[in-house]
């Protein structure tokens, strides 16, 4: 409502009412005063840098939460681009960094046209992204046997994202995730195609059936969140670091071997370590002991189960026919 000002004219007479413009809006200013100082409290009380951060997250996450949300590359390559805002906010990733840390070319809308056109380019740019913060880890994988082969040009070879969820990387920690490392380094090493153009052994099968993959497997069916306690392949073998059994710097070289076993087995023997059989499938050439006890116990298991179950058939047919005949009570 307008301002009126009432006054006298210099000859001394009432003047009439009249605006003041200036008058106006120092009246507008002080009723929005309240609302910018308590704007001001909300974003103060939000955690500065925090509070921002949250803000933007959660814009991405207006679209990028709903299921089945998945992105067609070129190639007719399907990524999934559905996130899980929980699980995301409870990752190191979650707390630490925005969306526009790792995608920040998406921050407009809609978001540019992509610049890759298969799911191998698109893992590769996201490996570019993860060695701006993991450079030691980078570093490590380079060193390796997978980081040698990505450098030789084999399209077929791990990345980052080819492991790890970069949107739930707390997974990394947990038991079930760990329980899973054997069947996540069996998407390859289980592969006929990937083994037969490698010239690879068959790894992942024989340890399934060695006793720490027999105990692995045994811990993810009945305890799936729980960690197992044997062995899977990290603990010999390395994460990022993994070489190849025959480099000197590998920890499975059988120069290294005792040491690798003693981190579990810390009061292991000197020959403690001539008991792995290197994932090889037991036979006359490779660990015959082991296969010669395997075909022992193949005929052994069964035969004993087997009488067992003629004598019990034939101890109830003699009970049954004794009471049909009535010479037992």
């Amino acid at each position: 409502m307008p301002v009126r000002q009432i006054g006298r004219s210099p000859d001394g007479r009432t003047r009439g009412p009249s605006y003041s413009g200036e008058r106006v809006q120092q009246v507008r200013f002080v009723r929005f005063v309240p609302l910018i100082l308590a704007a001001a409290a909300v974003i103060l009380l939000a955690g500065g840098p925090a509070g921002a951060q949250n803000s933007d997250n959660e814009a991405c996450l207006v679209c990028h939460t709903a299921p089945g949300m998945n992105l067609t590359l070129p190639s007719t390559e399907v990524v999934s681009v559905t996130i899980d805002p929980k699980r995301f906010a409870a990752s190191p990733h979650g707390k630490a960094l925005t969306c526009a840390t790792c995608h920040p070319a998406n921050v407009e809308i809609p978001h540019p046209a992509l610049t890759v056109n298969t799911l191998r380019e698109f893992q590769k740019q996201a490996t570019a992204v993860c060695q701006t913060c993991h450079a030691d880890r980078a570093e490590q994988f380079s060193q390796s046997v997978h980081g040698r082969a990505v450098r030789m040009g084999f399209d077929d070879v791990p990345l980052c994202t080819s492991c790890h969820n970069p949107h739930d990387a707390a997974r990394v920690t947990s038991g079930a995730y760990r329980n899973n490392i054997p069947q996540m380094c069996g998407t390859c090493h289980a592969a006929a195609r990937i083994i037969e153009k490698y010239g690879l052994r068959p790894v992942y099968e024989s340890y399934s059936q060695e006793f720490h993959g027999v105990t692995t497997t045994l811990y993810k069916l009945t305890t799936p969140a729980g960690p197992a306690p044997a062995a899977v392949c990290t603990d010999c073998h390395g994460e990022h670091d993994i070489r190849a059994a025959s480099d000197p710097a590998s920890r499975v070289n059988q120069a290294n071997l005792l040491t690798t076993c003693r981190q579990c087995h810390p009061t292991a023997g000197q020959h403690f370590a001539a008991a792995w059989t290197e994932h090889k499938t037991p036979g006359p050439g490779a660990a015959p002991l082991v296969w010669y006890v395997q075909i022992f116990y193949s005929v052994l298991i069964p035969s004993v189960v087997g009488f067992l179950i003629v004598l019990t058939v034939l101890d109830l047919s003699r009970w049954a026919t004794d009471r049909l005949r009535g010479t037992r009570p």
